[in-house]
């Protein structure tokens, strides 16, 4: 039973680590299309937001085991950060300013998509509701 657990919980990881790929994949070809990048292309962006995804949550889990606690999660998912710009830098020939700004227009476009998202399915659910 243990075992079956187990199982469950690493396909449970490997879904949630491709769910996060294609998200951060959608979200920075929509940021690197507002910059003057090359590799635009979503076969260029998905190797990127592989590298970002799998930085970010290595220096996550292996913060979470050797210092646990919130404030070491907000350094790794700074120095997560820190070396996102710098792959997406060095991937798509932008500054590192233009990394961060890439990164904030995907972050503004995740939210606005979020929201409206909320929103379409909070206004269904209500519909259902009020049929039924």
């Amino acid at each position: 039973m243990l075992l079956q657990a187990g199982a469950a919980l690493i396909v449970l990881y490997i879904l949630l680590f491709i769910f996060f790929l294609i998200f951060i994949t959608l979200f920075l070809k929509i940021g690197l299309s507002f910059t003057s990048a090359e590799n635009t292309g979503f076969g260029s962006v998905l190797p990127t937001a592989f590298l970002c995804t799998l930085a970010m949550w290595a220096l996550i889990v292996l913060f979470n085991w050797f210092l646990p606690g919130f404030i070491w999660f907000i350094i790794a998912v700074l120095i997560g950060l820190i070396i996102c710009w710098a792959i997406i830098a060095a991937r798509h020939d932008i500054g590192y300013g233009a990394a961060i700004v890439v990164t904030i227009i995907a972050v503004i476009a995740a939210v606005i998509i979020i929201i409206i998202l909320i929103i379409i399915i909070s206004t269904l659910v209500g519909f259902v509701m009020w049929v039924f």
